[in-house]
């Protein structure tokens, strides 16, 4: 977990640098696909970043920081045999394997439910569920039932007054909107200073992609993302690696006073 984030520091280090000393990748960088075609369009040159580099942090950081590991893996069971014997080598494989189950059971679910819980606040789920706190009492029972009943995107549809008519418009559409005409009040919303009217007429606060809420759950994602993609997953080359390592060296461990290692501390006749 430690190797992941110093390597992903090193990494927002240098898009920081690249973003701050390449001459227009700020203006290109963000463009969605028909923002670039607009812009190749209009005869405006996109900026690349440096690939490279970012690619080249990445794949030493992966190869450096596994050495410490590897190594202790490695000589943990060839060090333990060599001085304590067969027996106590089966009992750092006991400890190993039964400490890498359940720390990796705990670290796939831990990591998965916060990759999750992202991606269901991305997906606006839980718009409808926060009230927006303006200092009057709200009865909390009433609000959960209610929010029970209307959550999600749908729950904050939005009717637009369009001249003479009215249109239903989806939260994220008026949002955009919002966004380009009022920026203002736009920032608000994501802050969660100001409220968004549900379909049922109460003042929620928005929670869905770029709120207050998400950013949160970004926040967590960056632990999970790890946990379970890195740190769970090691584990099981922890447990078989330490036990191919004892199997391969289980001779050489007998051959040091009869499997008693070299402080004879095993009790083998």
């Amino acid at each position: 977990m430690r190797s992941v984030g110093e390597a992903a520091n090193a990494m927002v280090k240098e898009v920081a640098r690249q973003w701050a000393e390449i001459p227009g990748l700020s203006d290109s960088a963000g463009l969605d696909f028909h923002e670039r075609q607009e812009w190749r369009s209009s005869g405006k040159q996109l900026v690349k970043p440096d690939y490279q580099t970012c690619i080249s942090i990445a794949t030493k950081a992966s190869l450096k920081e596994m050495i410490p590991p590897g190594i202790l893996v490695i000589l943990s069971p060839i060090l333990v045999g060599t001085f304590f014997g067969v027996e106590a080598v089966a009992g750092l494989l006991t400890g190993a394997v039964a400490s890498s189950i359940q720390l990796a059971i705990s670290m796939s679910n831990t990591g998965g439910a916060w990759d999750n819980a992202k991606k269901y606040t991305e997906k606006g789920e839980l718009n409808g569920w926060f009230p927006f706190r303006d200092g009057r009492p709200i009865d909390s029972a009433a609000w959960a039932d209610a929010a029970a009943k209307n959550n999600g995107d749908v729950s904050m549809t939005q009717r637009v007054t369009m001249g003479i008519s009215t249109k239903e418009v989806s939260i994220k559409a008026w949002l955009s909107d919002v966004q380009k005409t009022d920026p203002a009040k736009y920032n608000k919303i994501m802050l969660g200073e100001e409220f968004v009217m549900t379909v049922d007429g109460r003042k929620c606060l928005y929670a869905g992609k770029k709120s207050a809420a998400h950013a949160a759950a970004v926040v967590g994602d960056t632990v999970g993302d790890p946990l379970k993609d890195t740190s769970g997953p090691a584990l099981n080359i922890v447990m078989k690696l330490m036990a191919i390592i004892s199997v391969v060296f289980a001779d050489f461990f007998m051959s040091i006073n009869g499997g008693n290692g070299l402080l004879h501390a095993g009790g083998l006749a």
